[in-house]
């Protein structure tokens, strides 16, 4: 080999070793950056401005393209649609490309648990196009997501118990559409002071920042099962609609009630809540299915004077109602309840500050008064449908309304017998008279 060949090859080993020692420095550099406090901020910074918010790392570990980190913590600016968020066991896969554009594209992010707070207060109007100052020129670092996987969250929302509510245990996937981000949710326990527990089996959203689209999702309450669709406008107000089938009722009633009226809710419902704060306002159709009433006052009564004990526990073969309910008033109207062949209940109520006031039309068949004096010519005196008609005005305590039936019927009875009795039975009527109330 000529003295030209050995220089040659020793300046080619020497640039090999030049080339690997360059890579080896621009490894342990990069290394060194990405784990330094510099990188962490500038990539808090970057998440914390798609959040509108104030937010940091744990620190950061990084091996062959993948991040690690320990969790992330944030606290709401006034735009942001959360107070409090942290974010645990999050690992990263980022894309390098993204960097020539100061872009930290992450083509997957997983986290294994989610807990988010909701904003209370609403964000600030924008100002007028001419009082804004002039932009400057953006500088700063982006983050570009293209998939998130969430294993577990809780979303919490409400500041007093009884706005109070939560989803906890959900699983999501977050994805970016043409500006908004769609989540598919596949598991989760929602929770809502006054309302059953409901476990969500599926949810399909679109989130634009101005708002919330709820495309489809489906509930669980035992064997039943919601269907909602809608819209939350953070800015004005939710606007969602719910098909009910086969709910159980018993957890919607009052605790008093709880034991008289068993049976399964279908039909739809429509929710509008203001924001963020206002009047909750519902409104539906329902039909009540394989319904009974027992231990219910009135009907008790009409037991009792009819010596008719089908009326002490009731099967219902119809139920339905129509209804409106805001934080002040409910009202029913279109009620209608019939067990076939005994009695039929229609009418009409308003509930406010746990007392009703109501005017219901009780039909019962002709055998069950055959045993009340009186009855059908002073009482139930209208006939149609195959049921004997009377008005029962309802008044008092959600627990236990007073009804005026029952003076009506010992007035009627004492009449007759007044009207068609002789002196021997004079004492049976004055009995009777005894049993009106005062």
């Amino acid at each position: 080999m000529t003295n030209f060949q050995r220089r040659a090859a020793w300046s080619v080993f020497s640039l090999l070793g030049l080339i690997v020692l360059a890579a080896l420095v621009a490894r342990i550099g990069a290394g060194w950056y990405l784990s330094s406090d510099r990188f962490r901020n500038q990539i808090a910074a970057a998440v914390a401005h798609e959040l509108k918010a104030d937010g940091t790392f744990m620190p950061l570990h990084f091996s062959d393209g993948i991040f690690h980190s320990d969790g992330f913590v944030a606290q709401g600016k006034e735009r942001a649609f959360f107070s409090d968020l942290r974010a645990d066991q999050i690992r990263a896969v980022v894309n390098w490309r993204g960097l020539l554009e100061h872009r930290w594209e992450i083509d997957e992010l997983s986290v294994q648990n989610l807990d988010i707070r909701f904003a209370e207060g609403s964000a600030p109007e924008t100002p007028p196009a001419q009082s804004r100052p002039p932009k400057k020129k953006d500088t700063s670092w982006k983050l570009d997501l293209r998939r998130a996987d969430v294993a577990q969250s809780s979303w919490r929302w409400g500041s007093s118990e009884a706005t109070s509510g939560s989803i906890t245990r959900a699983a999501f996937t977050l994805t970016p559409n043409q500006g908004a981000w769609l989540i598919a949710a596949t598991s989760g326990t929602l929770t809502q002071t006054g309302w059953p527990s409901l476990t969500i089996e599926s949810a399909k959203l679109r989130y634009t920042g101005a708002s919330l689209f709820v495309n489809e999702s489906v509930l669980r309450a035992g064997d039943g099962r919601i269907n909602v669709a809608g819209e939350v406008d953070f800015k004005r107000a939710a606007n969602l609609q719910a098909q009910l089938d086969r709910i159980d009722i018993t957890p919607l009633l009052p605790p008093d009630w709880r034991v008289r009226l068993h049976g399964k809710l279908a039909g739809t419902t429509k929710v509008n809540a203001p924001l963020p704060h206002g009047d909750l306002q519902i409104e539906g159709d329902l039909r009540l299915v394989d319904g009974q009433l027992e231990a219910l006052p009135l009907l008790d009564q009409i037991a009792t004077f009819t010596r008719t004990e089908q009326f002490r526990r009731v099967t219902l073969t119809r139920g339905s109602l129509s209804f409106t309910s805001s934080a002040e008033l409910v009202r029913v109207k279109n009620l209608l309840l019939e067990s076939e062949g005994l009695l039929r209940v229609e009418g009409s109520a308003t509930i406010a500050n746990d007392r009703i006031d109501g005017v219901l039309q009780v039909g019962v068949t002709a055998s069950s008064l055959q045993w009340l004096p009186g009855s059908q010519s002073r009482v139930f005196t209208v006939a149609h449908d195959g049921y004997f008609w009377t008005p029962v005005h309802l008044k008092g305590p959600v627990s236990h309304p007073h009804e005026d039936l029952t003076k009506r019927l010992v007035a009627a009875a004492a009449g007759e017998l007044l009207k068609n009795s002789g002196d021997t039975l004079q004492d049976a009527a004055k009995t009777l008279l005894d049993l009106i109330p005062h």
